[in-house]
């Protein structure tokens, strides 16, 4: 069985980039552009592995990680940030308790690498 991605980026070009490389990889991927779906989509998919923009139109991503980490079913799911934005980029990643980050434009060696270490 694939292992299951849920990416929550509202730049749709670098989405459409992730999930071709990740899907290419095996992977069953889904999306989506803001913070509150991706916390609902979280609780019905129960990825193996959350992809999280820093900066999405709603809410920032240390907001949805507080509200992924309250649920039982999702507060054991790795996440990975995403940001283009490198200022900080440890802070950053330590408020949302991601295990990793990744800084845009992504490098897809740098993608499979991270993202293989926890699925």
């Amino acid at each position: 069985m694939p292992k299951k991605i849920l990416i929550i980026d509202d730049e749709i070009d670098v989405m459409k980039m992730v999930v071709y490389r990740l899907k290419a990889k095996g992977f069953e991927v889904v999306t989506t552009t803001n913070g509150k779906d991706g916390v609902t989509m979280a609780k019905a998919y129960i990825p193996d592995l959350i992809l999280l923009d820093y900066r999405l139109p709603d809410m920032n991503a240390p907001e949805v990680a507080k509200k992924l980490r309250e649920e039982e079913t999702l507060k054991h799911i790795p996440v990975i940030l995403i940001t283009a934005s490198i200022q900080e980029i440890q802070e950053k990643a330590k408020e949302c308790d991601a295990v990793e980050y990744i800084a845009k434009p992504i490098d897809p060696d740098e993608l499979y690498k991270k993202v293989g270490k926890y699925v």
